[in-house]
């Protein structure tokens, strides 16, 4: 993967393009995101895995961000009133002690809040849902980069046998 990136192989308005830019090679990039799925998937260290396994299990952490940023994005609106109707009823239903059900409380509570602190900060939640689109491209970028060098060395190898 010693291919040096050429900044027009990004389309103009390609969500890629910035991050095509700041690279200034596969390799650059690949380290970047091996450094980043550190931070975010730290077990993938604690047991000995190849740089596509760390890719990949960055990219399903960053399809989940994805994911749930649609999510929250085609909500239109949160019912405080429906959720907490829903919770009491499904706490009713559930043969749980008092103490258990207050922390379940406290913690749909606190998630309650971070979803509203998080669309009330629109800008901020636009930024990051776009971060996370961008970087999961670019994984996926460096995931088919990888199948076609493993491509290549394959037919080298049946031209070699042959």
């Amino acid at each position: 993967m010693e291919e040096v990136l050429s900044n027009q192989e990004a389309r103009p308005g390609d969500a890629t393009q910035l991050m095509h830019a700041i690279f200034s090679s596969d390799d650059e990039m690949m380290s970047f995101y091996l450094t980043l799925n550190c931070f975010m998937n730290p077990e993938s260290y604690l047991v000995e895995r190849t740089d596509r396994k760390r890719l990949e299990d960055l990219a399903n952490t960053l399809y989940s961000n994805v994911a749930a940023f649609e999510a929250i994005r085609t909500y239109k609106s949160i019912s405080v009133k429906e959720v907490i109707r829903g919770f009491g009823a499904h706490m009713m239903n559930t043969q749980i002690s008092n103490t258990n059900r207050f922390q379940s409380a406290d913690a749909v509570g606190t998630l309650m809040n971070c979803i509203l602190n998080t669309t009330k900060n629109s800008w901020q939640f636009k930024k990051m849902d776009r971060n996370n689109n961008i970087h999961l491209q670019n994984v996926r970028y460096l995931l088919n980069r990888l199948d076609a060098a493993e491509s290549n060395e394959e037919k080298n190898r049946e031209e070699v046998a042959v």
